[in-house]
């Protein structure tokens, strides 16, 4: 299934944006300087036009974006790279889908991608190429710190791995942080704490570069 960063142009760097050039929702967000779903609410509000793919992803024309700034007398300075991507692999759909939802409504333009099936872990991150790795440390079929050793080992620079869970043991977190993880966070999250993590170091552009195929 294609995501936002899968499109031709969610890799470019801000050059060279012409009439017919089609952006994602995630770098309209970045090019307005505003949250994800205020885009998404445009569209919903019929503000601003989108097509959709045949995954229902929205895409926007560049042209239809410079109608609505001069419209609205709003910026189109951003820079589309100023995006975190942030997959969130974790089976409690609940944890989940607040975690997303709560992202893309933040100023700081987050790009999320979800997953709570283990093996499909390691081909969204190929896929994805996120910047953070929020990673359960128990999910069915998959050791979060084998995932994290295993990422770490074939990913150059680029990819911050979070770890979360509710029964972390001392020897866990030991075995975490020597497989290359960041910090190990409890459940529940305190979502303040999170957001510090995820902004301190804060990355954004293309992602990690694979040297070994996953």
């Amino acid at each position: 299934m294609m995501t936002d960063s899968d499109y031709g142009e969610a890799d470019t760097v801000k050059k060279e944006l012409t009439p017919d050039s089609v952006l994602s929702t995630s770098e309209v967000a970045a090019l307005f300087q505003i949250s994800p779903i205020t885009v998404e609410m445009w569209v919903r509000n019929n503000i601003l036009h989108s097509s959709k793919t045949t995954d229902g992803l929205d895409r926007y024309k560049y042209s239809d974006l410079q109608r609505h700034a001069e419209k609205h007398n709003i910026s189109i300075a951003g820079d589309i790279k100023q995006i975190t991507k942030v997959l969130i692999v974790d089976d409690d759909s609940y944890v989940a889908d607040f975690l997303k939802d709560f992202l893309e409504s933040r100023e700081v333009v987050y790009e999320v991608q979800r997953t709570g099936i283990s093996f499909m872990a390691d081909k969204l991150v190929q896929k994805f190429h996120p910047h953070v790795l929020i990673l359960d440390l128990r999910m069915p079929g998959m050791n979060g710190i084998e995932l994290c050793r295993t990422l770490k080992a074939q990913i150059d620079d680029g990819l911050r791995v979070i770890g979360i869970s509710g029964f972390w043991s001392e020897s866990d977190k030991e075995h975490f942080l020597i497989a290359g993880g960041e910090v190990c966070l409890d459940k529940p999250l305190d979502i303040k704490e999170l957001i510090d993590v995820l902004e301190k170091n804060r990355e954004f552009g293309d992602g990690y570069n694979l040297h070994i195929e996953l």
